[in-house]
This record gives structure tokens, sequence and C-alpha cells, in this order.
């Protein structure tokens, strides 16, 4: 692929705790990194969980375990679907997942402090300026992108609809 941009980021408090984002083609793929350890230590903490302990950090890879899972069946996000922010040594990345081809579920992909503060800001800013040379649809277009405008619209035109066979 030509033009990619790959950050990691990594966990300022859990360092082997890290997800990798690559930007290409107007696109985002996410991938979360499991060394040999991170993996040795979930499987240490389902053990002790049967023998009555339970280490609530294993619960925390669940969630972006889910979301790298769910993007190999949905593929990589549009570009125009995320939203990152870095903010000091934190960073928070959101995007929405399409069905059909609409907008329809917002997820946080990333919040948390990272180790790397200025490496986040390139990374926010890089995506900045790729949605700025792809620009897509704006305005009451971009609107109509979500399955819950549609949705609003559908309940607002029987509504009308309703209010209108009544006077008639």
């Amino acid at each position: 692929m030509e033009d990619t941009y790959t950050y990691t980021a990594r966990s300022i408090e859990y360092p082997e705790r890290a997800v990798t984002f690559t930007l290409h083609d107007h696109h985002m793929s996410v991938e979360m990194a499991a060394p040999v350890e991170q993996v040795e230590r979930m499987l240490a903490a389902r053990e002790g969980e049967e023998e009555g302990e339970f280490e609530d950090e294993s619960k925390v890879w669940l969630k972006p375990l889910a979301v790298s899972l769910l993007e190999r069946g949905v593929g990589p996000f549009r570009l125009e679907d995320v939203y990152p922010l870095a903010d000091e040594d934190r960073l928070r990345v959101k995007a929405w997942y399409r069905a059909g081809g609409l907008g329809l579920l917002p997820v946080t992909l990333l919040d948390g402090r990272v180790d790397n503060p200025d490496a986040a800001e390139a990374f926010v800013a890089e995506i900045g300026r790729r949605k700025e040379e792809f620009t897509g649809a704006t305005g009451f277009l971009s609107i109509m992108d979500y399955w819950i405008t549609w949705f609003a619209a559908g309940f607002l035109f029987f509504g009308l609809l309703s209010m209108w066979r009544r006077k008639a």
C-alpha cells in the first residue's frame, strides 16, 4: 500500500498494552498488539478466575479485542468516520461502525494515557491532514449519512402525514 502511516499507542500505566492504528487509502485499520507476555498474563488471569481469584485488568482487554474482531468482519474504518483527540498525555479515538453504508454505532477505540504524547498529537494531525485532503459530503448530505437521521426523518414524515390526515 502506498502512503501508509502507522502509530502504536501504548498505555503509560501498562506498557504491554498497545493498539496499532494504520492509515491507508482514506481508511484506518485497528490492531491489538499482543506480545507473548500479554497473552500469558491473560491466561494466568483466566486460571485465577477459575480458582476464585479475579484480576480486573483482564476485563480491560475485552473491548479492544471485540473491536479488533468486529473490524475484521466490517473492514477498516473510513477516515471521515474517525474522530481522534490528543490532550497532554491522553489520546481518545472514536469511530462510527457502518451498516449498509450508513453510520450505525459510535465506538471508542481508545481512551487513555499514552507513553508518547508527541507521537499521539502527530497521529491526530495526520488524520486531520488526510481528512482535509479527501473531503466527502458536507452539510445536509452528511447528516443523512446516519441511520438515526433516517429513523428521525421517517418518524417526522409519518407524524406530519397523520396530522395532515386528521385535518382533512
